[in-house]
């Protein structure tokens, strides 16, 4: 089961921007919608701040030395168990 944290919430604020480090795309403002640690591991769910639809995006949060790193989920097995831990977490939230 997950569990529900507020970290970047509480340090950084309920809005962030997350910079392009590589240079390819415009740094985005995002809105913290939810943070979770599964497994052991840290996960913030961001949506577009402007936007009212549904659209999510989930990243896995590292702490380096209180530098946090967003990172894309990019492996289909940890996506499949954060995503239905979320799903699990909003189910019982309700």
């Amino acid at each position: 089961m997950a569990k529900k944290l507020n970290i970047l919430e509480n340090e950084l604020g309920r809005e962030l921007v997350l910079a392009d480090e590589e240079g390819v795309d415009r740094d985005s403002r995002y809105r913290i919608l939810r943070e979770l640690e599964v497994g052991g591991r840290h996960y913030a769910v961001l949506g577009d701040p402007d936007r009212e639809d549904d659209d999510a995006f989930l990243f896995r949060v590292n702490d380096l030395d209180g530098d946090w790193r967003l990172e894309h989920v990019e492996d289909d097995n940890e996506w499949d168990n954060v995503a239905d831990a979320l799903d699990e977490m909003l189910y019982f939230d309700e």
